[in-house]
């Protein structure tokens, strides 16, 4: 059974109460403009962060969201360790705590798709704890598993880092339960399937294992390609199921007097060197304006002013370099994360 049968399962066998957490049901309510239009004035600089409002970040489970009580959470850490270790809340709060922006995407994400956010995290290292259990040398991976019994694998050197954390707070405030309450796991680099929520184990393992949807074909390193998406088109929101906008040559908006065109990229591990647009289907590309995260872990904001000179319809394009590689043109395999350019077709109207 493919991911898309067996999340429409559920959604049927669960009376339709599971539909906020599955892949059919998690659009984002992205109504409002990502920027504002005077962000045409290129004297404007763009903003450091953008935070995805909790009500608009997407939300993916494979069953229903676990209900877990705060007095009673606790995390294991066992398997092949000298020390294994059970945590308490109490014992996540006491150490050091540390805010950090980080984009969250699902491996389902289409090109162009909405299913991706970013926030600022409030957690923890892992690392730390993970010492205290004294983990031991012939370990290989550590199966990763939250409270509604989901669960990944990832291998040792992808946990043991020191950017690896228990988060319990998004924007400021408490994970709700859909977004993984009391506490998640955050692994930066990887789609949003290597990063458990309601986190209620850790197993150090001493042979490699597959975890749930790796089991049903997805990828088992789940690694964020170099991408860029196009997310704005004037004052108009564009993704995979709004990508053809109209506009018309005069008032505010009009095209005559320039057009915005906006949007993220992202890579797993390596800053957004450029991004690039094409309004001709590829035939040509100009460099955009782009801002300069600190973390390669969070989404690069661009934008790109457009000076038509002509109406018709046009096929506008944008896609991303990195350190590591420049973004293709056409679309990897989507159970691998899509890294393909979404066409935005754009009318300008005489």
């Amino acid at each position: 059974m493919n991911r898309r049968k067996l999340l429409k399962h559920l959604l049927q066998t669960s009376g339709g109460l599971v539909a906020v957490s599955l892949i059919g049901g998690c659009q984002s309510r992205t109504i409002e403009p990502l920027f504002l239009l005077s962000l045409l004035n290129p004297e404007t600089p763009l903003p450091d962060h953008l935070i995805t409002p909790l009500d608009e970040f997407y939300v993916q489970s494979y069953a229903l969201p676990s209900t877990v009580k705060a007095d009673k959470w606790q995390l294991k850490i066992k398997g092949a360790v000298e020390k294994p270790l059970t945590l308490t809340l109490e014992n996540v709060l006491q150490a050091p705590q540390e805010d950090f922006h980080l984009t969250m995407e699902c491996i389902g994400n289409p090109a162009g798709g909405n299913l991706i956010g970013n926030a600022l995290w409030t957690g923890t290292p892992l690392l730390p704890f993970l010492r205290q259990a004294n983990v031991r040398s012939d370990v290989q991976e550590f199966a990763l598993k939250g409270a509604d019994w989901y669960e990944t694998t990832l291998p040792v050197a992808d946990i043991m880092r020191a950017d690896v954390r228990l988060v319990h707070q998004m924007n400021k405030e408490p994970l709700t339960a859909a977004h993984g309450y009391p506490m998640r796991l955050i692994v930066p680099g990887h789609y949003g399937q290597k990063q458990p929520k309601w986190i209620v184990e850790i197993e150090a393992i001493t042979k490699p294992k597959t975890g749930f949807w790796e089991n049903q074909g997805w990828s088992n390193t789940a690694e964020i390609p170099t991408h860029a998406l196009m997310r704005q088109v004037q004052d108009t929101r564009v993704w995979n199921r709004q990508h053809q906008v109209n506009v018309s040559r005069d008032g505010e908006s009009g095209w005559q007097k320039g057009i915005l065109l906006a949007g993220v990229a992202l890579d797993r591990s390596s800053s957004i060197q450029t991004i690039e647009v094409s309004t001709d289907n590829g035939i040509s590309w100009s460099r955009a304006n782009q801002n300069r995260p600190n973390s390669p872990h969070e989404w690069t904001l661009w934008r790109y002013l457009w000076k038509p000179q002509q109406p018709g319809n046009y096929t506008l394009l944008a896609r991303a370099t990195s350190d590591r590689q420049q973004q293709p043109l056409e679309d990897s395999n989507g159970k691998d994360g899509s890294s393909g350019i979404l066409n935005i077709q754009v009318t300008l109207q005489t």
